[in-house]
This record gives structure tokens, sequence and C-alpha cells, in this order.
């Protein structure tokens, strides 16, 4: 049997006891839960399937070995189902919720909470958890936009995703895309609640605000003047994030327009070498690769900045877009692609950024170019309502919905 960290402990009896599983530590995640376990009213527990992101593990995405700068597991109580070194990336079949109906037993939630539908992992803890009764809650990505499927996939999926969610008590949509995903698979309104899909807004907010003050030197250091426009790309350089589009793009603006630009890029990954071979192609193209960034590193980048450009391809896989949230919190607007899911809740034409069709280098080129001919005032308004609309994403928004979620499954009244 696989070693086994494990930090369970029985509570009082009046908190309700929430049992997470989620297949690893995630940064984006472990603030949720430190939220959730700091309420008086809720008893939290989160089980992990393994501990590849927190002793180091191989990205295949950025093409880099590393883990995470902050924290991932302080501030809630948590179990570790596997420590197998062998556990190097997550799959269908790895990691397994190992011995999950024991763990259940002995912290005896009344509410579990699942992350995910897509693995064996969930399945497991899924199936446990209703064989003891438990009532089961549900906050994933989920989509009907971000994958491509062939007809006959799309109809097993659509049977398969119909009788487990008739199976779930409730669920805590992250977005507009995952609601309509959830109401046309026949999921009732009144089951299900909001939690909307954000980043750590708290850690962001130190970071901008120790980087604002360092902008000019920042942008000096990589020699973009204060006049010139920089559009920032923050990700992975893989082919579903389609960053080559960007040179693509910038090959169709005019000789002035690429004049007063910068291509700001953070993130690592295999398309790393194509896209510094295409931008020495593009005629005046000015294009800053500063390698993966992690977390308390990625605000000199942003900083630089003066819009966010993610153009992922629609169906392949974007079902968020989280480098949005923290774009905009840094107050970039952004111009997106309409293959990343966060564009309907967080990008207002014209108020926030700007969207295009996925894969249209000429309409990605437009708004590049509108974006420069804008006025300072004006690319001033659209940083402030960037800014102040993804707000609304807030962690304490999300932590407080999810809360709601979970004590509606219980039958409990939130305090």
């Amino acid at each position: 049997m696989n070693p086994v960290t494990s930090h369970v402990g029985k509570t009082g009896g009046g908190p309700l006891r929430v049992a997470i599983f989620a297949t690893h530590p995630i940064q984006y995640q472990a603030p949720l839960w430190r939220q959730l376990a700091g309420r008086a009213d809720l008893a939290v527990h989160v089980f992990y399937g393994t501990d590849m992101s927190v002793r180091g593990y191989r990205d295949e995405g950025f093409g880099a070995t590393f883990k995470w700068d902050l924290p991932l597991l302080q501030g809630y109580r948590h179990t570790f189902l596997s420590t197998d070194p062998g556990i190097e990336s997550v799959s269908f079949v790895r990691p397994r919720a190992v011995d999950v109906r024991q763990h259940l037993r002995t912290f005896q939630p009344e509410v579990v909470l699942l992350t995910g539908y897509n693995a064996l992992f969930h399945l497991d803890a899924w199936r446990a958890a209703r064989r003891q009764g438990v009532r089961v809650v549900m906050r994933h990505e989920a989509t009907d936009v971000a994958h491509a499927r062939s007809g006959a996939k799309a109809g097993l999926r659509d049977a398969l995703l119909r009788f487990l969610y008739g199976r779930v008590n409730r669920f805590a949509a992250i977005g507009t895309e995952a609601r309509r995903h959830l109401v046309r698979l026949g999921v009732p309104a009144d089951r299900i609640g909001s939690s909307p899909y954000c980043v750590d807004t708290d850690f962001i907010e130190t970071q901008v605000q120790h980087w604002r003050t360092q902008r000019e030197t920042v942008r000096a250091g990589l020699g973009i003047a204060p006049h010139e426009i920089a559009f920032i790309f923050s990700g992975k350089l893989i082919p579903r994030k389609d960053p080559l589009l960007l040179l693509a793009a910038m090959q169709q603006l005019s000789a002035d327009v690429r004049g007063r630009i910068h291509l700001v890029v953070a993130g690592d990954g295999h398309l790393r070498d194509k896209l510094a071979a295409g931008a020495r192609a593009v005629p005046g193209a000015r294009v800053h690769q500063l390698g993966f960034l992690n977390q308390t590193e990625i605000g000199r980048a942003y900083v630089a900045a003066d819009a966010l450009v993610l153009p992922s391809r629609r169906g392949g896989g974007e079902t968020w877009g989280l480098v949005v949230n923290e774009a905009m919190q840094f107050g970039l607007p952004a111009i997106v692609s309409d293959g990343v899911g966060c564009h309907p809740d967080l990008v207002r034409e014209g108020e926030t950024g700007f969207v295009f069709a996925s894969g249209s280098a000429a309409e990605l080129a437009e708004k590049m170019a509108h974006y420069t001919t804008l006025a300072s005032g004006d690319r001033a308004q659209l940083a402030r309502a960037a800014r102040q609309h993804v707000a609304s994403c807030s962690l304490s928004a999300a932590s407080g919905g999810l809360a709601d979620v979970i004590m509606e499954a219980a039958a409990r009244t939130a305090a």
C-alpha cells in the first residue's frame, strides 16, 4: 500500500463536516479550501489523490520541472491518499481514491465536494459517498464548448453525465458556460448555486500593490517606452493556447502599428522555439520571451503590459482561462478568442476587453489595432472597468457561494 500523509481528526458536533476530493493540490484551489476551513460553521478536510504538485513534478505543457512557490497545504486539514513518487501527472486512471470508504467512515462527512467527474479518482469518491448515504456537491469546469467532440462521443457523454448529474445533490456553477451545460443536461435551476471561478484575489492584490510602483522601471528594462503599448500573452506555449496566432496577427498589422507595440510572453512550452523563430520573421516585431514565471514573479510581467491577449482555440479545452482573472485584477483589459470559457462572464465588448473569432488572425489584428488607436483616457477607462468587473469573481464570493451550496445540500442554513 502507498504511504499516506494524514491529518484526520475529529471535530465538534456543531460544524458541518465536509470532505473535499481533489486529484492534487492546485494553486488556484488551495486558497478556496483555506477560506472554507476558516468558517466556524464548517469542518473541512481535503483528500488528495497524489502529492505530486508539492514535491515537484514535470509539467509537459510548460515543458519544465517545477513546484509552485506558494504554500498549497497551509490553513486546512488534508490527507494524501497516495504519495507514490511514480505519479507525475494526472490522467483518467491515475491517481485513484485509495481506501476512500475507510476515510469516509473515519471522518464521517455530511457532504462530499467533488471537483470534477472525468477521472476514476472522482468517480471512486462519488460511488463511495453514495454508498454511505453522504450528500454530494460538485464544483467543476463544466462546459459544452471547450472541447470538440464527434456526434457519437457527444451523445455518449451526455447520456453518462445525465446519469451522474441526476445523482448529485447540488452544483456550484463557476460561470455562465457551466450553468448552461448543467441546465441543458436536465439539472433543475434550484439545484444550481454559484461559486465564481477565481484566483487567489487576496494574494494577487498584494502583487498589484507591490509591482504597480515599479511599472516604469520594469518597462524600461524591457525597452518599452512610456508612449508604447505592450500586449501580454501569459500561459503555456502549446497549440491549444494558439500563441502563434499572435505573430500571424502582428504580420497583418501596418508597419506603423507594429512600430508602436511590444509583445510580452510569460510562459514556456513546446512552441517556445517556433515562437522565437516566427517573431524574427515578422518585420519590426518586438517580442520579449520571459519564460515560465512562478506565482510570486508573474506580477512583473503583468505590470509591464497594457492589455492581455489570450487566443486559445475553440474546442481546444480552455474551460475558463484564469490568466484573464489575474490580468484584469492588474487593470489589464483582455482581448480573447471566443474559445476562452470565461468570455461571457468577464469580457464585455468595448468595456472590459474585446472578443474575436477563434483562429482568425485578421480579427485579432483588428482588435489589437483598435486598442492602439484609443486615446490614453479611453485605455485608462478600460483598465478601471476591467479591474472593477473582475472583483465579482473574488475569493470571498467563491467561498461564500460554495458554502451556501454545501449548506443547501445538507439542508442547513448558512451562518
